[in-house]
């Protein structure tokens, strides 16, 4: 419960690029660690390294994160391979893990991005909820002023396009404070079935939606990654997903926070 609030209070004290410099440094230390500790190292693969080395400075995630998406994507690429497929991103943020998922996803690939890129923070704070306490009182987050200066989401879009264009893959990056998005937007992607889902809206309510629109779109072998399941600041996910009783027998919890679950 202290740390609870020295996390809080440091999380109020910077902004989330400040934030994001400070977790990265200190997640590198603590995983370092894990070799002289436990006896333990992890034997990168050289493309998810350079991938890494490019994204870090603009990720919300940390380095082992960002690994288990890379994993997760050559999983999925194996119980896809040959099929046309659509892979949605609830909260694409700066793009850290859209490019992860972008470089490394398999040919006949549909990819939408969903985020408020900074232009809907009045109303995802309006909307925090009870179980979203870090995010209560002042702390204005997912601003353009913040997380979102400098940063073009159609700029991102395009390059990663020129990526997966290659592949007979394409990209489709959607403004909105999700479910109210553009009319012809909410339509496209609620007429789709979707194998692999990327959540990361660190909130209660945002969660549940989402949740709650995929639940019904999945196809069979889905992989649902939740990010922030266990994130002692973005208590309000973990609380979705129980009030939502999902059946966590179905997949497993990382060490970094993440849930991940199969369908």
């Amino acid at each position: 419960m202290i740390f609870k609030k020295i996390r809080s209070l440091v999380g109020r004290l910077f902004n989330e690029n400040q934030q994001m410099i400070v977790v990265m440094w200190l997640s590198a230390f603590y995983w370092k660690l894990r070799k002289y500790f436990l006896s333990v190292e992890i034997e990168y693969p050289q493309e998810f390294l350079e991938n890494w080395n490019k994204i870090k400075k603009k990720s919300s995630q940390d380095k082992e994160r960002n690994f288990t998406v890379y994993q997760l994507i050559k999983v999925f690429n194996t119980l896809f391979k040959g099929k046309e497929t659509n892979v949605i991103e609830f909260g694409t943020d700066r793009g850290g893990t859209l490019t992860t998922i972008s470089k490394f996803i398999k040919e006949n690939s549909n990819i939408y991005a969903v985020d408020s890129f900074g232009f809907h923070a009045a109303e995802i704070k309006e909307n925090v909820s009870k179980y979203d306490e870090h995010y209560q009182g002042n702390y204005k987050p997912f601003t353009k002023e913040t997380r979102f200066k400098d940063f073009d989401h159609r700029k991102l879009s395009e390059e990663l396009n020129k990526i997966l264009f290659k592949k007979n893959s394409k990209l489709e990056v959607m403004v909105g404070y999700f479910p109210n998005l553009k009319n012809e937007d909410m339509e496209k992607i609620s007429n789709l079935k979707y194998s692999f889902v990327h959540l990361d809206f660190d909130l209660y309510q945002p969660t549940k939606d989402c949740f709650n629109f995929i639940k019904n779109k999945l196809e069979k072998n889905a992989i649902i990654l939740v990010d922030d399941y266990n994130f002692i600041n973005q208590e309000g996910v973990k609380k979705a997903v129980k009030d939502l009783n999902i059946d966590l027998s179905k997949g497993f919890q990382t060490q970094s926070g993440q849930l991940i679950i199969f369908t």
